[in-house]
């Protein structure tokens, strides 16, 4: 009788726990109800703030440190950081968005907009998006049919694979963002040159990934590295003329 006195319903899922309980051991919502706006305001700031440290701790290292996030996933260190699926949704949506905003707002001040700048528009805004649907596979299995000595796994190629593509999109807002202040001053040689750097960066950035999460040696990194962007750049052409093909 005495331990039931200490049980308390959750909200939620009804179920019964025990009175010190801060979150409901079955459906993990909060026991601590919003009874006005100061409590309101609390859970919010509280998971906001536990979200913005996530991708401070995120964001930095994704772009600084080569495959450290998924090493750091494959070790357990999970809490730290956005989860991996959730990283990738979210810089490509942040990216064609942003792509797609600025676009629209270059086509507001250009009167001279002809067919060919139509096509690739519609490329990057409408089949691109789903074309990363098939190819962040593609790009995890080449991953997995390369480097699977030492685990039996594909657990580690696919966080790669979420990893490295949301740097790609993480770089690829910066470079839109410059891109769109060259564009307005006409910079066209020096957005050509910054495209290049960016390009550079990126295959840099996957070799050094190769390299820190699968730690094989230089010689055998060096094929598997090329072997990989033949493959992966096959998918892509592949990829994107079945999508023209069938108009997706």
């Amino acid at each position: 009788m005495e331990n039931e006195d200490k049980l308390k319903s959750c909200k939620n899922c009804e179920s019964s726990i025990e009175e010190d309980f801060k979150f409901c051991p079955n459906c993990g919502q909060a026991t601590e109800s919003e009874e006005n706006l100061k409590s309101f305001f609390s859970h919010f700031l509280s998971d906001y703030f536990t979200f913005d440290s996530k991708i401070s701790r995120s964001i930095l290292p994704l772009i600084t440190k080569p495959g450290f996030l998924t090493l750091e996933y494959v070790r357990g260190k999970k809490a730290h950081y956005i989860p991996p699926l959730r990283l990738y949704i979210f810089t490509s949506i942040l990216f064609f968005l942003l792509f797609s905003w600025l676009n629209q707002s270059s086509i507001a001040l250009n009167e001279t907009v002809n067919s060919t700048t139509v096509f690739w528009d519609n490329f990057f805004e409408s089949w691109l998006p789903k074309l990363f649907f098939v190819l962040l596979p593609i790009f995890a299995l080449i991953i997995s049919w390369l480097f699977r000595k030492g685990t039996k796994s594909m657990l580690p190629h696919f966080l790669f694979a979420f990893h490295f593509h949301s740097t790609v999109f993480l770089v690829g807002i910066i470079y839109v963002l410059i891109s769109w202040v060259f564009t307005g001053f006409e910079w066209q040689q020096v957005n050509a040159i910054t495209l290049v750097l960016f390009s550079l960066y990126l295959a840099a950035y996957l070799w050094k990934s190769l390299r820190f999460v699968f730690k094989e040696s230089r010689k055998k990194t060096a094929w598997k590295y090329l072997v990989l962007i033949s493959l992966y750049s096959i998918a892509i052409v592949v990829s994107s003329m079945v999508l023209l093909f069938f108009k997706l």
